[in-house]
């Protein structure tokens, strides 16, 4: 009986303890559909609030869409057959100093964050004078960074900071004599979503520990007065 009642004891203690909860809290942006080039393109996130606990991990997603059609004009004499592809480099940069690190490092010009605009797939043919059209094309392409350690501290504060995007098209052509043309029409948008992970502080006891520490305290009461009688 006497061990008892102190591990009864220790174990509201743990209950309290335990009251470090971990939270999630998330934010985005989405820049309108418009006509390519896309020149900086902005969007603005919420910086964390430090006030809501011990800052653990940000995670910052950000994403590229592009809708385009396509049409392959042939001003030659004969038909021409062909090849050809096209598609469309996201640049981003931010006003976060780690993050704008990343984007503007080895991302820039990365696959992960190309669309593509329109593809033939191997050879294609179009007539004398005339046009083949190649449809429209939706793409999206994406990517996401993790920061922990002394990174946190810039995505700590009031406010927000922004992520910016523009675009390059980049097309192909694989024969047709130099008397094919592109008539290309394209739209794209970016977006972003940041992710904080924190830890909050419950310094409420739960009521499993509230119970625990009163039960442990009656069981040590009544175990005093049965040992005075």
């Amino acid at each position: 009986m006497k061990k008892a009642i102190p591990s009864l004891l220790m174990a509201g203690a743990l209950a309290v303890s335990a009251g470090v909860q971990a939270a999630t809290v998330t934010d985005s942006f989405l820049t309108p559909l418009s006509t390519t080039e896309l020149s900086n393109e902005t969007g603005s996130l919420d910086l964390f609030d430090g006030s809501l606990g011990n800052l653990t991990s940000v995670t910052v997603e950000i994403s590229a869409h592009s809708v385009s059609s396509t049409i392959i004009n042939n001003t030659a004499a004969q038909d021409q057959t062909f090849a050809y592809n096209s598609g469309l480099n996201f640049i981003y940069d931010s006003t976060l100093s780690p993050l704008d690190s990343v984007l503007t490092g080895d991302l820039l010009f990365s696959p992960d964050l190309q669309t593509i605009l329109a593809d033939t797939g191997g050879p294609a043919t179009v007539a004398s004078q005339g046009s083949l059209d190649l449809g429209s094309k939706t793409d999206d392409s994406s990517r996401s960074f993790t920061f922990t350690g002394s990174d946190l501290a810039a995505f700590i504060g009031a406010g927000t900071f922004d992520i910016s995007c523009s675009t390059q098209t980049n097309s192909q052509f694989v024969g047709g004599g130099g008397n094919l043309t592109a008539a290309q029409n394209t739209q794209a948008q970016c977006d972003g979503t940041v992710t904080y992970d924190y830890d909050v502080a419950n310094n409420v006891p739960e009521p499993a520990a509230a119970w625990l520490i009163g039960a442990g305290l009656l069981g040590f009461v009544g175990f005093r007065a049965k040992k005075s009688s």
